[in-house]
Parts: C-alpha cells; structure tokens; sequence
C-alpha cells in the first residue's frame, strides 16, 4: 500500500519526497542525512548556512558521521555545496537520472498521481507528504529511517500498512533482524501499532502474514508528550515543595 498524493502543495506542517526516495541505491546514513537535507530546504531553510552538528542532532547521528555522509552525497551527485567556514549552504540535484540507472530493467511500480514540479524543478511521478516533526521526535537513526518508510507506505486516510521486514530493508539498507528491532522499539514508544495478520491459502490452510502497522497521528503523539512533561513538572515542584517541609521540620530548635 503507498500513500496517494496529487495536490500540488503540501499540507502545512509537512514537506513532500518523491516516491523514488527509495530507488536511489543509497545507504542508511547518506539517505537518512539526504531526507533532512529535503525537509530544510521544503521550509525555505536550504539557503541558510547550516553544520553539520545540526544536522546531527535532529537525525540521530554525530557530527563526524553526518559529515562523512555529507561528503558521499556531494561525491556521487546528489547535492552540491558551498562550504563558509564551519557552515554551508547547498542545493539538490535531479535524481531521475539516477533512479533510471537504478532501476535498470527492473519492473518497478506505478502510482495513480498526477505529475507535479518538485522543489529541485524536476517533474516527478508521484510525492508523498511527511510530517516535519519527525525529525522533533528524539528518534535513532535507523528508528527514524523505519518510521519514514512507514509514512511512505501508510494510507492516507487509513494510516495503515503492511509491509513485511524484507521490504522495509531492502528499501532503507537494512537486515531483517534490525528492522525489527527497530520497529517494536517505536511500539514501545508509542509512535505506532503493530498487529498480526493471518493469510489463507486455496488449500485452506493458513499462516502467519506481515504485521499490519498502524501508524499515529504525531500531532497526537506531541501533544501526549507535552502533558506528560507539565505532569513531571508538577510532580517535581510538589517533591521540592515537600522537601522543604521536611527540613524546616527536621531543623534543631536552636536553629529557629
């Protein structure tokens, strides 16, 4: 299942990707450290200088590794970058071409949406919307290269999909083991459900299908986050309060 997006603009508080995000034969840290870079400039952020420590913190990675991965997008075309000292400032390349040289002669699937002008000038087949507080999220960096694939996937109405842990790593570089890993890590969190499905075949017989994820709303999840934040809050200024109760109690007589 893939989310169908034709509208010419994004809804606010989102940015687009391309459907081919995920045919570009990248790797986990160079695409994870890419999609930022698209998110930046759908805000009208790419002209601002930026470093790599920023970079780092909203995608889970340290500034070292975000560097190296800025440098493998530079070298194999994918941005091009003017540096200012520690800052720079970029801009994206067209990547049909390379989704072209990806996909070789592979079939490759088709989605029902009109073409439209990405943010680089390409006209591409199809975007897809994606929240801009993902990257808000405190997520790892695998944790939040899974989720956006989910996002990818989900239905726009439905909010559910059901890829299996094959197809969520072969799209994001990952093994089958740490995708799932990843992904009960953000049931844990709260960020999505995951339920079992069951497949039956023209024999009768039945097996175990992939799980169908159900992905939450992050509005919903943010604001769940701040009234768990005022509560600790009220939580530690009550303690405080009793704290102090408790030494005027317990001072000597004499101190009074």
């Amino acid at each position: 299942m893939r989310s169908i997006w034709s509208a010419v603009s994004s809804p606010p508080d989102t940015f687009t990707l391309p459907h081919e995000v995920f045919e570009l034969a990248l790797k986990q840290g160079p695409l994870l450290v890419y999609l930022y870079l698209i998110c930046r400039k759908s805000l009208k952020r790419g002209a601002d200088e930026m470093n790599c420590a920023v970079i780092g913190k909203a995608v889970g990675l340290c500034e070292k590794i975000v560097r190296t991965h800025m440098l493998t997008l530079a070298d194999t075309g994918f941005i091009k970058t003017e540096y200012h000292g520690q800052t720079f400032s970029y801009t994206l390349c067209p990547i049909r071409p390379k989704v072209q040289e990806h996909r070789g002669t592979m079939p490759h699937s088709r989605w029902i949406s009109a073409k439209q002008t990405w943010i680089n000038g390409e006209v591409l087949e199809a975007v897809f919307p994606l929240p801009n507080a993902v990257f808000q999220l405190g997520l790892k960096a695998g944790e939040l290269l899974v989720y956006i694939y989910l996002h990818y996937q989900k239905g726009v109405r439905s909010g559910q999909c059901w890829p299996s842990y094959a197809t969520i790593g072969a799209a994001v570089g990952m093994g089958r083991k740490t995708v799932q890993k990843h992904v009960w890590s953000m049931v844990d969190k709260g960020l999505i459900r995951a339920e079992g499905t069951t497949v039956r075949r023209k024999n009768g017989l039945s097996y175990n299908g992939s799980l169908l994820y159900t992905v939450r709303p992050i509005e919903q999840i943010l604001k769940e986050r701040e009234k768990e934040f005022l509560v600790e809050l009220k939580l530690a200024e009550a303690q405080r309060r009793w704290d102090r109760r408790c030494q005027q109690r317990d001072r000597p007589r004499s101190a009074l």
